[in-house]
């Protein structure tokens, strides 16, 4: 019954994508496969009309196929021509941030049904194409495979009734009831114990710590005795040990392509500390397809937050107290890894938060919580950390030394991404990212970095310097040769750059055009009139720029050419950078952007989709 009323429901749907896709599919499609229909018309439903040269023709490609052997069919074309990139703002802008970020695997926004539609049909799909898993743990009774399979049918039928669960985790098949008759039943949740394997098992400690560390945190928030017992109900139904390392295993999966911060080859959790192990728990939980689990964890989040930013590295009591102290003692200072950790804690909870949790606690995590991350970052000392040569003698420390440089790195792509996505003014700069660039996502996904054949020590090459050669006329330096050890070919990207480094370059290069133009405001108003021409009025930083952007989309196209299909496809949503170049070209390039940008308000909803005015005319 479920199937047909999922059939019936994608029936229903599939007169209004091809009404959305009415035009000719090269005024909007992203990119064209040379297959005849093309992969990007036959997603979404809408005549291929293909404005090439006839030639031989492929047979279409499936759906699970298309990534991976579009990418690698893509690599011998131009595929970055002027008439595509027009086709592809347009596209990218039609729905705003959720068009945008369609093929990224965010977490999915309960209140952005595009985002969920998206993640629900084609997220797990995907994603499966990760090079790297966390390792399951086969010898644990109440932990199976199954546990992190997804089911489409169970993925549809969420959409479908997700309204009618978010007041509470029901058991499948049964309406929402109230309050009082949720708690006058029995327990609804199932256990989710595969045939064969014994009902319960001895929780482990960290699951049992986790559980006790959350609940301490919320009895500090004044809530009804009823609301108490759901939360603790649903903490209890989450944090067993078998559904604790399900969700570390889901962000293995889904999140830790997009974001490489914690060395999850030795990541254990019965060593981690525990805020860490708390963010990385409710992020993987957030990719589940149980719908039970992955409510009961947005009903808690908060309360998860709460203690994650109660840590000693984020709270001020332990700061203030210790400046008060006469006399220093051992553990005044906590141990530099557990103080990384509770870093790397804290950034991934704020990006849950963003990207998961409710439109209060998103902005919370844009405004408050983020604020707080950069300010530990910056105590830390971590935007001048560097390889140092005792590096080169322990494995050890040169992975901490990484990760170090890692989350400054997600820092900073985080920071331009709220000024991207919602217009919220950068906490950071250029200027003071002088720590090197991260090494190859081959060494950090491996368990023994140095015993890699193409392990290198230091790039040799900071962010700040890595920027500042976009501007620059010859970027090539003579004392500072090209890492050898980089896989793709250096011809065409001299300083070896990866697609990594060329999607926070693209961040940081938007975030200095955006600061820019709202400088230029108060310059440019009085020069704009019904005559001015149709594009920026020249001077030399603007110069600079279209420079920068198009030293960027050269290296960024010779990076596409060279990297295998399979390669390309496990980049995680660092693949999209060159989204990023389409929307920073078209602001230098609108005269009107400068008046759209002066209009914008800071902390607005939806920025791309208040860019689309600058496409009415085309």
């Amino acid at each position: 019954m479920r199937t047909a009323q999922n059939a019936g429901t994608r029936k229903s749907r599939k007169p209004a994508r091809e009404a959305d896709g009415g035009m000719r599919c090269m005024s909007m499609k992203l990119r064209c496969d040379g297959s005849n229909p093309c992969g990007s018309c036959q997603k979404r439903n809408v005549e291929c009309v293909k404005e090439q040269k006839p030639g031989p023709q492929k047979s279409p490609l499936s759906d699970s196929q298309s990534t991976s052997t579009t990418h690698s069919a893509l690599a011998p074309r131009n595929i970055y021509e002027p008439s595509s990139d027009r086709g592809s703002i347009k596209f990218l802008l039609n729905g705003g941030t959720d068009s945008f970020t369609e093929h990224f695997h965010l977490p999915p926004h309960t209140d952005r049904a595009r985002g969920l539609e998206y993640h629900n049909q084609k997220g797990f799909e995907e994603a499966e194409m990760s090079i790297l898993g966390y390792p399951e743990r086969s010898d644990q009774p109440g932990y199976a495979p199954e546990f992190v399979e997804s089911d489409p049918a169970a993925q549809s039928f969420f959409q479908d009734t997700f309204i009618n669960f978010f007041q509470g985790p029901f058991p499948l098949g049964e309406p929402p009831r109230t309050l009082d008759e949720h708690y006058r039943s029995e327990n609804p949740y199932d256990p989710l114990v595969p045939q064969g394997q014994p009902s319960h098992e001895p929780e482990k400690p960290f699951a049992m710590a986790l559980i006790q560390a959350i609940l301490s945190r919320a009895w500090t928030v004044p809530l009804e005795p009823k609301v108490q017992e759901e939360i603790s109900m649903n903490i209890h139904f989450l944090l067993t040990t078998a559904r604790i390392r399900k969700f570390v295993s889901l962000y293995s999966r889904f999140w830790h392509t997009n974001c490489p911060i914690v060395h999850i080859a030795t990541f254990d959790p019965e060593i981690a500390s525990l805020p860490l192990l708390t963010s990385i728990v409710f992020m993987g939980a957030m990719y589940s397809d149980d719908m039970r689990e992955s409510v009961a964890a947005k009903r808690v989040l908060d309360f998860a937050e709460l203690f994650v930013f109660s840590s000693h590295v984020f709270a001020s009591e332990h700061e203030i107290g210790a400046s008060f102290r006469t006399e220093h003692r051992m553990d005044d200072k906590p141990n530099e890894l557990v103080q990384l950790q509770d870093l790397q804690a804290g950034y991934i909870m704020t990006v849950t938060q963003y990207w998961a949790g409710s439109r209060v606690s998103r902005n919370r995590a844009m405004e408050t919580l983020f604020n707080q991350v950069v300010n530990v970052a910056r105590r830390l000392g971590l935007s001048k950390c560097r390889h140092q040569p005792q590096d080169q003698f322990h494995e050890s420390l040169w992975i901490k030394t990484e990760s170090c440089i890692r989350i400054m790195v997600m820092i900073a792509l985080i920071d331009s991404a709220f000024s991207f996505f919602q217009n919220y003014p950068c906490r950071l700069e250029h200027v003071e990212m002088d720590f090197d660039l991260p090494c190859e996502e081959s060494l950090f996904n491996s368990v023994h970095p140095f015993s890699e054949p193409n392990f290198r020590f230091s790039r040799n090459l900071t962010v700040s310097e890595a920027f500042q050669s976009l501007f620059e006329e010859c970027p090539e330096d003579p004392l500072r040769p090209p890492s050898p050890s980089l896989t793709q070919n250096n011809v065409g990207n001299p300083l070896g750059f990866t697609v990594f480094d060329m999607f926070l370059l693209i961040h940081l290069l938007y975030a200095f055009i955006n600061t820019h133009m709202t400088l230029l405001i108060p310059i440019l108003r009085k020069y704009q009139t019904s005559k001015s021409p149709s594009t920026i009025p020249d001077d030399s930083i603007l110069a600079a720029i279209r420079t920068a952007l198009s030293r960027w989309r050269d290296h960024w196209v010779t990076l596409h050419n060279q990297l295998p299909g399979d390669q390309w496809a496990s980049m995680g949503f660092y693949k999209n950078g060159y989204n990023f170049w389409l929307v920073s070209q078209l602001l230098i390039t609108k005269k009107e952007s400068v008046d759209v940008v002066m209009r914008m308000e800071v902390k607005c909803e939806d920025k791309l989709e208040k860019l689309k005015v600058l496409l009415m005319d085309e």
